[in-house]
């Protein structure tokens, strides 16, 4: 007697790949554009105001650093936020501390008031629409993930391109106190962009998946062990020692922050190089107005030129960049891997310039590299990350590591730039933070690889002598 096997497909809800998802990518795209593209320009629109003021090089690297180190320490509660409230409801509060900080700093008239009024509004505004804008699209995409990331950061490149050339009209016709009200009022503009953040609820349909097929509701590029939400007796008494009442105060407090994430090394070893990559990239979009206008002599016009072109590029990679990678089987990693050591080259070729043809070169050049750096920030983290729950703290604890890099590492810079009076020198010891980062991202590389492929062959040889 024969007997079939029926199987019996299960019932799921899945997330359609493009449909709305395309549309929250053009909304992360526009709250991008108006918001996030003013920290790149933060020299051009209060460079000649500090002067004005009686400050130098240090004095700006303190009111950028201070609002960077802001922006990635609110990433320690922007994570619990995203958990209780939507992207969509944290994006526009972003948005408004964005446009009164802005707002705000147009009546500065000394450095404590500007550090308030820009380092402090706005610096928290951006640290709740940078993270709150990538889960967004994130909980939206599977397979393309990069491209769409890629798409909504594009934005803030073109808001890059367009921002110079906007600020220098403004600053001619206006003056400073004109330009950053108009600016604040350009920061309300992301608010329709934010409303495409629906709930991915709202868009999920119902598929009939087979029980043999065993299909994920969401896969990853690259699946890890690491990062999973299993804890052992052992992790669990590392963390919260063995007092019951105290084990169960902390274990609240780890699992709201999930803290676990930080007995991972490799995470931590992640998330350093990607701190100070990031503290580097702040550090030069400061300094390249300066360097460009006092360095080599160049006029407004054609320092805003300079920066729309690198902005320009930037785009471009954006949008080609993760098509590239992905056409290549490049995980993220090891494009922010290979794109800081090239951008490295290219930054310290570019100080030594003084043609404003070979300048215009570099700059185009150093803008398609940067997007390498930029978009896949935390693409790898969230690649790393096999449960999707944590993704948000993640990234939250990426923040807070940028955010004491900066502060740190990002005023050491400024430092050094006064003390050599050098823009070259500066912009050299920047690069060489960043091909330290890449040696010791490669060998951990190296070892990591050569570690599973020797623990490979044992379990292999182990169970051929068992057989």
């Amino acid at each position: 007697m024969r007997t079939d096997v029926v199987r019996m497909p299960n019932k799921r809800k899945v997330i359609p790949n493009g449909g709305w998802g395309w549309m929250v990518v053009l909304g992360a795209a526009i709250t991008n554009m108006t918001n996030q593209s003013l920290f790149a320009t933060f020299g051009l629109i209060y460079g000649e105001k500090l002067t004005d003021m009686g400050y130098g090089t240090g004095s700006a690297a303190l009111v950028i650093n201070i609002n960077s180190m802001i922006t990635n320490f609110s990433g320690l509660i922007t994570g619990p936020i995203l958990k209780r409230f939507s992207s969509r409801k944290v994006t526009v509060l972003g948005i408004f501390l964005t446009s009164t900080g802005m707002i705000l700093s147009s009546v500065a008239t000394n450095l404590v008031e500007l550090i308030i009024s820009y380092s402090v509004f706005t610096g928290l505004g951006l640290g709740l629409i940078m993270p709150s804008t990538f889960v967004a699209v994130n909980e939206y995409f599977t397979t393309r993930k990069s491209q769409a990331v890629g798409l909504s950061m594009a934005g803030t490149g073109v808001g890059q391109m367009l921002i110079p050339q906007v600020v220098r009209f403004l600053l001619d016709e206006y003056g400073y106190q004109g330009t950053t009200l108009i600016l604040g009022a350009l920061c309300l503009n992301g608010l329709p962009g934010a409303l495409f953040f629906h709930p991915v609820e709202w868009h999920m349909k119902t598929a009939e998946v087979l029980d043999s097929e065993k299909q994920p509701l969401l896969t990853k590029d690259i699946q890890r062990p690491q990062c999973s939400s299993e804890k052992t007796e052992d992790d669990e008494e590392l963390f919260y020692g063995k007092d019951t009442e105290n084990k169960n105060c902390l274990k609240r407090i780890v699992d709201f922050f999930n803290f676990e994430l930080l007995k991972d090394w490799h995470f931590l070893h992640i998330v350093l190089g990607l701190a100070l990559v990031y503290t580097c990239t702040v550090a030069f979009n400061m300094l390249l107005p300066f360097f460009l206008q006092n360095g080599v002599g160049l006029t407004r016009a054609q320092t805003a030129l300079c920066m729309s072109l690198l902005s320009g590029a930037d785009i471009i990679s954006r949008c080609t960049l993760p098509v590239i990678t992905k056409c290549l089987h490049i995980s993220h990693r090891t494009t922010f891997l290979i794109g800081s050591v090239i951008w490295a080259v290219f930054r310290s070729i570019l100080a030594q310039q003084t043609e404003y043809e070979i300048i215009i070169t570099l700059c185009v050049l150093c803008g398609y590299i940067r997007a390498a750096t930029v978009v896949t920030q935390n693409l790898t983290v969230s690649e790393y990350c096999v449960d999707h729950s944590k993704i948000p703290s993640a990234v939250g604890l990426n923040m807070v590591a940028k955010g004491i890099a900066v502060l740190g590492v990002g005023q050491l810079f400024g430092w050094v730039r006064d003390y050599t009076q050098s823009y070259i020198i500066c912009i050299h010891s920047q690069s060489l933070v960043m091909f330290v980062v890449a040696l010791a991202w490669t060998m951990d590389i190296i070892i990591t690889k050569t570690c599973n492929k020797f623990k490979t062959e044992k379990e292999t040889t182990k169970t051929l002598v068992e057989f």
